[in-house]
């Protein structure tokens, strides 16, 4: 699972919400949201719907992945 659709599962926990609700808010079905929750790639467009639907703002940032210096 992505770190997007990890976070939105945590925010569903934390909001006492159910997947098939944001489903139904962003006009889902609720499979179709689950199977793109597990994707790899989830468009901008669906990030910022599902940011919508949670009441959330999406922020987007470019963090390094190694701190270390190559040599």
């Amino acid at each position: 699972m992505n770190a997007f659709g990890l976070l939105v599962k945590k925010i569903l926990i934390d909001k006492n919400c159910k997947q098939i609700d944001i489903a139904k808010k962003i006009n889902m079905s609720p499979n179709g949201f689950n199977s793109l929750l597990n994707r790899d790639n989830i468009s901008l467009d669906k990030m910022r719907l599902i940011a919508d639907a949670l009441n959330c703002d999406l922020k987007i940032e470019l963090v390094p992945k190694d701190k270390v210096e190559r040599l």
